[in-house]
């Protein structure tokens, strides 16, 4: 463990976690200064005086510089939604804003990166469903071929996947979708946080996050990234008031004109949870101030011992490419009687996942090799 991630586990994580906890591709552990600041807000609205509504504006501010300073996007080009189906709903509108087509999509995906995309059928759209290798991964090369056809209006992945863990190749799928003129959509929250992202580096066009997972937010907080070139291309499925220019400076009853900003405010829903997106902004900021690549080699490095474990053993398959690159925060394998292993594990209080009929370990920065090393002792014993 670096210098830096001790100093922040020690501010930030000061109470010891009960039993081990391996399971932020479900829900990160939230710092105290996230969860601090963001309770602070809540009770000072029950200040006589004092409270102010700018500072609503200032939180949501702050929230969307962060994102913008993690992803390397603009901050005009965030909205605050609050989950990844909402932004993948939004992606789904642009794409539907033009004429009817497919709508490539992987095998294996969450749900949350699928059905925005099913609702666009009736409106003459095909989503195409592109089958995983043998491995039970997603086909690069065949999505790639399955972009170049005819008719193709976007394809839509996964950074990583949710179960197995597999880092996508975005720069890869991004370049061939630039080529032929295709949306390239991505949905982040399995991967950003625990692996760097650029939006500019792989050719995004539109990419959603909730916060809740490896951004180690509030539930409840997400953002959608859209390049600010398609912010004029369609207008937000659900109209929201606050959306509109000069909004809430400027309110007339009198008249109900649809002027939309300018920025991808306009996309966000009206009355947001604030405090939980000051929380989000302040466990970003955490995130930077460790390093998001520090991050990356930290996680993998917590990974080494259960890696060794499962080669030494012919009975259990890893799930997740051992290669660095196909990697994030998610681990997963296959052992010989998961049922049983399960239960060892959770006796033992080991809180983690079972995926598709395998084991999912997700450490983060919080997470030590010696904790990894106390569930392989475990795994080995079983």
């Amino acid at each position: 463990m670096s210098e830096t991630i001790a100093r922040v586990c020690a501010r930030e994580y000061a109470r010891p976690c009960e039993g081990i906890f391996f399971n932020s591709a479900s829900w990160g552990l939230v710092p105290d200064s996230s969860a601090r600041e963001s309770a602070d807000l809540t009770l000072s609205r029950n200040r006589t005086h004092g409270f102010e509504e700018r500072e609503l504006g200032a939180a949501q501010h702050r929230c969307r510089s962060a994102l913008a300073e993690l992803i390397g996007g603009s901050a005009s080009e965030i909205a605050l939604v609050p989950n990844t189906t909402f932004g993948m709903t939004l992606a789904a509108a642009l794409v539907g804003s033009g004429p009817p087509g497919d709508v490539i999509v992987s095998a294996g995906e969450f749900p949350a990166n699928v059905l925005p995309w099913k609702s666009l059928q009736q409106r003459g759209f095909r989503v195409v469903v592109v089958p995983c290798d043998s491995d039970a991964l997603p086909d690069e090369t065949a999505l790639l071929a399955a972009v170049e056809r005819q008719g193709v209006r976007a394809l839509s992945v996964s950074m990583v996947q949710f179960a197995s863990g597999y880092r996508a190749d975005l720069a890869r799928l991004g370049a061939g979708c630039k080529a032929h003129d295709v949306l390239f959509c991505v949905d982040a929250i399995q991967g950003l946080g625990a692996a760097p992202f650029r939006v500019h580096d792989v050719h995004a066009d539109v990419v959603s996050a909730g916060g809740q997972k490896w951004l180690c937010a509030p539930f409840g907080s997400g953002f959608t990234w859209i390049r600010r070139e398609l912010l004029g291309r369609f207008d937000p499925p659900v109209p929201s008031w606050l959306a509109l220019e000069g909004s809430p400076r400027v309110l007339d009853t009198r008249q109900y004109e649809q002027e939309w900003r300018g920025n991808a405010r306009k996309f966000e829903p009206a009355t947001l949870g604030v405090q939980d997106y000051l929380g989000l902004a302040r466990s970003v900021e955490i995130l930077l101030e460790v390093g998001v690549e520090s991050i990356r080699d930290h996680i993998l490095h917590v990974h080494e011992p259960l890696i060794e474990w499962a080669s030494a053993r012919s009975d259990v398959r890893m799930w997740t490419p051992l290669e660095s690159a196909r990697r994030a925060g998610i681990i997963s394998f296959f052992p010989p009687d998961v049922s049983t292993v399960a239960a060892d594990l959770r006796r033992e209080r080991v809180v983690f996942s079972v995926r598709d009929g395998a084991i999912r370990f997700a450490p983060h920065f919080y997470n030590t090799v010696e904790e990894m090393e106390r569930v392989v002792g475990l795994l080995a014993a079983g």
